[in-house]
């Protein structure tokens, strides 16, 4: 297995370790912090996924720059008059899936699809997490809706880009460990 995928796989088990410590906590503050951390680790396994499909497809010559630049995060510069990657440069993590999604359907990413609400509340979620500008009270059922939507949206996407279902999918948000 690719170790980028391998890693990718303890980083979602890890996360419904955590969602599942975040339900049965006693106190508030223990539920906000478990269920942070699983939406944390929930996304660091979905950014991991999408590292291995961009990865997968980096040396194809079915990629113009401009895509290159998107799979490998770097800007576009020209270079007399040549377009070239050059510095870094993010995308979004909703971008870049809805990026996949339109390269590999050939349509359009199709925003009532049943699991993209759900995701994109998580999104919203781990930005507050990651980029706090308040408080945020985040539940365990907000974490498990976003572990969800993580597991809904992988697995539509690894059928969109490989034809297969994703193999974590089957298992829902049963944990594998306790913590």
């Amino acid at each position: 297995m690719d170790p980028i995928v391998s890693d990718a796989n303890r980083r979602f088990e890890f996360s419904k370790a955590l969602l599942d410590r975040a339900k049965k906590a006693s106190d508030p503050e223990t539920e906000k912090s478990f269920s942070e951390m699983a939406i944390a680790a929930a996304f660091s396994c979905l950014e991991g996924m999408l590292t291995h499909i961009f990865e997968h497809f980096i040396e194809s010559k079915g990629f113009d720059v401009f895509e290159q630049s998107i799979m490998q995060e770097k800007a576009v510069k020209l270079v007399r008059g040549r377009p070239c990657l050059s510095e870094q440069r993010f995308q979004s993590i909703d971008d870049r899936l809805q990026y996949l999604f339109w390269r590999f359907s050939g349509e359009d990413f199709d925003r009532g699809k049943a699991w993209w609400p759900n995701f994109a509340n998580a999104v919203n979620i781990r930005n507050g997490i990651m980029h706090p500008k308040k408080e945020g009270m985040v539940k365990s059922r907000d974490a498990e809706q976003a572990v969800l939507a993580i597991i809904d949206a992988l697995d539509d996407l690894m059928l969109t880009v490989f034809g297969t279902k994703w193999p974590k999918a089957n298992k829902g948000i049963v944990p594998s460990f306790e913590i």
